[in-house]
């Protein structure tokens, strides 16, 4: 009897957690002053002034509140929001979408902190459930396209694109259980929503709206695991009521349309009938509830809720929408994610969460703090046992990205042009093994290619580094000599290095170019000319490359912290990163960084791709006119 009694302590059931949480909003942050502003100068329609000195409600709040103004009442204290955050500045223009960062780039952002609050290796997802309805482009859906932001294309595991708003994430998160369910080596998945909702109020006049919605994204990991007692998600739920179908949503120009009278009348209904169900499926009751976190548009909905649940006002969490607005479905994680942030998410707490919006869509879940949330996973390299050759190592871009190559476990191969700057290099990465290389002597470059091609049978990942300006300060005309210098160690030797390296390369080359490209200035004819050389080789190359396998990236940072940027004068500079619309100067970590990251990803947060052939063109740092993309 006591063994069996002690059997049954060691079985564990399978668990459901939020291992990591994180969130991502827009760059510019709206105040309400920011709208008042808009409404006094007529820009935005709809606000009565008068009206509201005039209520009973106002003057009553205004003795409690002395000094808050009629229009900070009615959108802070009555609908509930006091700031937004949005990806352009006040108010929205269709132009201004055109350069800014969009709903992917909210989400990598919002995943990768999710990731690093997990502290878990995106290569042990398992799938990426993603949902919006402001995606960026029509296809691939955008739960592809984020996942080329963190792992290889070797990866495999699927993606799982939704197009729904308000009760997006519940209904992702609904098929994330389903997919960790019906699939047992799956441990863990991405589930995430983002939104641009100013995109839609572009053509909008009336203040209501720019009151209301806000950009940002939310994620969270989901991981199976196996605890003693019940904890994580608990129940879920989701629902459609079609009474809301025409009434709120988004046309096809991409315009935001409300009924707020339909909307309010039925999502209390919808919030309240969920709210019910997922405590009675949970077998829960209400007194047990620590938090409410809910997502719909506004205090008048959420207040009157609570009240008809008889939860009290302290257990309903309003600070997301207070801070950031309505984000659509990335409201309810905004909400976790800042929870979890001030240490709020407490072991065995106990949170429902409920929406309801468009598309008359509305659902909820229930949810206990884990006691261990943190999987605290060991993360290994993402090019550890990888040979990486880097052709040029010696200069600042070069030491920045043998620190990022270590920092990755990768094995390292660099070449040096003389023995002291061996030393110094081997001296900060002692398992790193150096070949000498004078690129302005062929029989240097082939005494390299032999003695490199003994030691190792194969290279996964290379890397050129090498350019010379030839002299930019002076402006004056070039010597031959120089020409023809900076020629053969900025493109022809390179090109010979590749060639004959060709058959060794297994996975990917990047070569470093230079957005003098696009901002050319006095004295740097040689240099361009010599970048533009390479740069056409490595495009007609691209395609040889790819039949075999290999990928090329041709990375063009901006003006960056170190290298060419030393030989300009300060209007040089300034000159340069005018014509390119580069807004700072580039710090050399950062750069080497993305070049590392671009051997194995395919995509990298903050740069721009393009391609010629298969080419793939990665500006970084800087903006060029419409016309080269």
């Amino acid at each position: 009897m006591i063994q069996e009694q002690d059997s049954l302590k060691d079985l564990k059931m399978i668990n459901y957690i939020f291992s990591g949480i994180g969130h991502a909003v827009g760059r510019y942050q709206i105040t309400n002053e920011d709208i008042f502003e808009a409404t006094q100068k007529g820009l935005l329609s709809g606000f009565d002034e008068q009206k509201v000195l005039s209520s009973k409600n106002y003057q009553q709040f205004s003795e409690r509140h002395p000094g808050v103004s009629p229009f900070d009442y009615f959108a802070e204290y009555k609908m509930g929001f006091k700031y937004r955050n949005t990806v352009v500045p006040f108010p929205p223009k269709k132009k201004h979408f055109l350069r800014t960062e969009n709903s992917t780039e909210l989400a990598v952002r919002a995943i990768n902190n999710a990731f690093n609050d997990a502290n878990i290796d995106p290569k042990l997802i398992d799938a990426w459930f993603v949902s919006t309805v402001s995606p960026h482009e029509q296809a691939p859906g955008i739960a592809a396209t984020i996942k080329t932001y963190f792992v290889d294309r070797n990866n495999l595991t699927p993606t799982f694109t939704l197009a729904s708003g308000c009760s997006g994430f519940n209904l992702n998160l609904e098929r994330a259980l389903e997919y960790l369910k019906d699939h047992n080596s799956a441990k863990h998945v991405v589930v995430a929503h983002t939104e641009t909702m100013s995109s839609f109020l572009t053509e909008k006049s009336k203040f209501v709206s720019f009151v209301t919605f806000g950009d940002g994204a939310g994620a969270v990991i989901l991981s199976k695991v196996e605890s003693e007692e019940k904890e994580g998600i608990v129940a879920i739920e989701n629902f459609q009521d079609l009474h809301m179908i025409d009434f709120v949503g988004v046309d096809k120009s991409w315009n935001l349309y409300m009924g707020e009278s339909v909307i309010k009348d039925r999502a209390i209904i919808n919030l309240i009938k969920s709210t019910k169900s997922i405590l009675e499926k949970t077998k829960w009751s209400v007194d047990e509830i620590d938090l409410l976190v809910p997502h719909q548009t506004g205090n008048a909905i959420l207040i009157d809720v609570a009240k008809t649940l008889n939860l009290p006002k302290e257990k309903l969490y309003l600070e997301a929408q207070r801070q950031f607005g309505n984000v659509s479905g990335s409201t309810v994680l905004l909400s976790l994610s800042l929870l979890n942030q001030s240490g709020t998410l407490t072991e065995g707490k106990k949170i429902l969460s409920a929406t309801a919006g468009v598309g008359g869509k509305y659902g909820a879940f229930s949810y206990i703090v884990p006691k261990k949330a943190k999987l605290n996973l060991q993360i290994e390299g993402d090019l550890k046992g990888k040979n990486v050759l880097v052709v040029g190592a010696s200069g600042g871009i070069g030491l920045s990205i043998l620190e990022a190559l270590k920092k990755r476990e990768a094995n390292i191969i660099f070449t040096y042009r003389n023995e002291n700057k061996a030393e110094e290099i081997n001296s900060k990465f002692p398992s790193a093994e150096g070949f000498e290389l004078n690129l302005m002597d062929f029989n240097s470059i082939h005494h390299f290619i032999e003695s490199l091609k003994k030691a190792y049978t194969s290279i996964d990942h290379l890397i050129f580094t090498p350019g010379i300006s030839g002299g930019l300060i002076s402006g004056s005309e070039i010597q031959p000599e120089m020409y023809k210098q900076v020629h053969q160690i900025n493109y022809q030797s390179l090109v010979s290095i590749y060639q004959n390296l060709f058959d060794s390369i297994n996975s990917s080359v990047v070569w470093l170019g230079s957005a003098a490209e696009d901002a050319q200035f006095a004295g740097s004819s040689a240099y361009v000319s010599s970048k533009k050389a390479l740069h056409g080789f490595v495009a007609s190359a691209s395609w040889e490359a790819f039949s075999k396998g290999l990928r090329m990236i041709y990375y063009m940072p901006g003006v960056v912290a170190t290298g060419m940027t030393n030989e300009l004068n300060p209007k040089q500079a300034f000159i340069a990163m005018q014509q390119i619309n580069q807004a700072k100067i580039l710090d050399v970590d950062t750069v080497a960084e993305n070049i590392v990251k671009s051997l194995y990803l395919i995509k990298i947060e903050g740069v721009d791709d393009t391609f010629e052939n298969i080419l793939t063109v990665r500006r970084h740092g800087y903006l060029v006119s419409d016309n080269r993309w």
